[in-house]
């Protein structure tokens, strides 16, 4: 089952879309990041499963495979654990994949599954009125840094939960079922 969405990176001052795309398959438990992720992104792993597990949700034990696109760029920080954890929970039907369409996600988890700030919420705030995103789901601390960037709607919200009942009510709103 393969499920994607949305994130950034902030290389200096500037920052570029990220497709995080999450496969899980049958096989002995194994979670792999490729496209060039540094320490702190290899490591997420720990924190994403720890977090979905205290949020009470459940963590699929087989074959997990994280791709970070584009794969020639060094991704960097902690931000991805949020959309990565999303895409987790997206290939055990816990989130449908409308729920993430034209959204873009950023944010820490810590352990017991609430989000922690990240850094150049300003750039990707405006990377992403650039490309035409019309939604940033990110922690509550960096809302109001993105929020200044017009035409661009902001959900500053503190955990992984508050994520997932959020992106549920949008769907509602939309018209959705499920």
């Amino acid at each position: 089952m393969l499920f994607k969405a949305l994130s950034a990176a902030v290389f200096g001052i500037d920052a570029y879309p990220v497709e995080v795309e999450v496969d899980i398959s049958a096989g002995l438990p194994n979670f792999t990041t490729v496209g060039l992720p540094d320490a702190a992104v290899r490591e997420s792993r720990e924190r994403i499963k720890s977090a979905i597990k205290n949020c009470g949700l459940d963590f699929p034990f087989q074959n997990i495979t994280v791709n970070l696109a584009p794969a020639d760029v060094k991704k960097e920080g902690s931000g991805f654990d949020l959309p990565i954890a999303l895409g987790i929970l997206g290939t055990t039907g816990v989130l449908l994949k409308t729920d993430l369409k034209n959204t873009l996600f950023l944010g820490e988890l810590s352990l017991d599954g609430s989000l922690r700030p990240i850094k150049g919420a300003l750039s990707i705030a405006a990377m992403a009125r650039q490309k035409g995103i019309e939604r940033m789901v990110l922690p509550v601390e960096n809302a109001c840094e993105a929020a200044v960037v017009e035409e661009l709607q902001v959900y500053g919200l503190g955990s992984l939960p508050e994520v997932g009942l959020h992106q549920r009510d949008a769907r509602v709103q939309a018209g959705q079922s499920g």
